[in-house]
């Protein structure tokens, strides 16, 4: 007897053309929609792998951070550049920590669309600081009230030891045992961590620049 031969329908396939008339994209889509899925359960955490470099191409443009007090153990920092996706150098003042406390934080980022302006804002509770593990700030700018503690200023920044980021050999850097900051107010390129975990947080996008104050 001959064999029978069964015939395979083709696999249908997603018209790629079709997903680009909706104009949107998924993969955002999604993330978004899990983040505001954490939030209004009201506690975000979000965890990486410490001790894994992590490396990426910063935006355009720097977002924002407001807190009423940071309280740090183990604080390095240095100079160094970030690129964007264009390949464009970010002068940018790296500040390693640690472990952190943050209390009345608000990040803020803006984004330019063909309807205006919008702002994200994420804030984090008032009862509970902010609790940050191994994080990497990547900075334009940054103002407050400093108290280091234990500094050392002038170190080489390939030898800095307190945070676990290290810079340049030959380059400035410097260290602290503890680093507290009041009145915090900064501009970053970008921000990692190992764990970085906020309770009772809040996420809303508004029309039109509103950066936190």
């Amino acid at each position: 007897m001959r064999p029978t031969r069964r015939h395979r329908r083709p696999a249908r396939r997603t018209s790629r053309a079709g997903i680009r008339r909706g104009r949107t994209n998924w993969p955002r889509f999604a993330l978004a929609s899990f983040a505001a899925t954490l939030l209004a359960a009201g506690t975000a955490t979000v965890t990486t792998a410490a001790g894994i470099p992590m490396s990426f191409a910063v935006a355009g443009s720097p977002f924002t951070v407001t807190a009423h007090r940071l309280e740090a153990t183990g604080a390095t920092q240095f100079a160094s550049f970030r690129k964007d996706a264009q390949g464009v150098g970010r002068a940018a003042a790296v500040v390693g920590v640690r472990s952190a406390r943050i209390s009345g934080l608000c990040q803020s980022a803006v984004a330019r669309t063909p309807l205006g302006p919008v702002t994200l804002v994420i804030r984090s509770g008032s009862d509970e600081p902010v609790r940050a593990e191994n994080m990497v700030l990547d900075l334009s700018h940054l103002s407050g009230d400093m108290t280091f503690g234990s500094v050392e200023m002038g170190r080489d920044a390939a030898t800095l030891r307190a945070s676990g980021a290290t810079g340049l050999a030959g380059t400035y850097g410097q260290q602290a045992r503890t680093l507290t900051v009041d009145n915090l107010r900064l501009k970053a390129w970008s921000l990692t961590a190992g764990t970085f975990s906020l309770a009772g947080a809040d996420m809303s996008v508004q029309r039109g620049e509103r950066p936190c104050a």
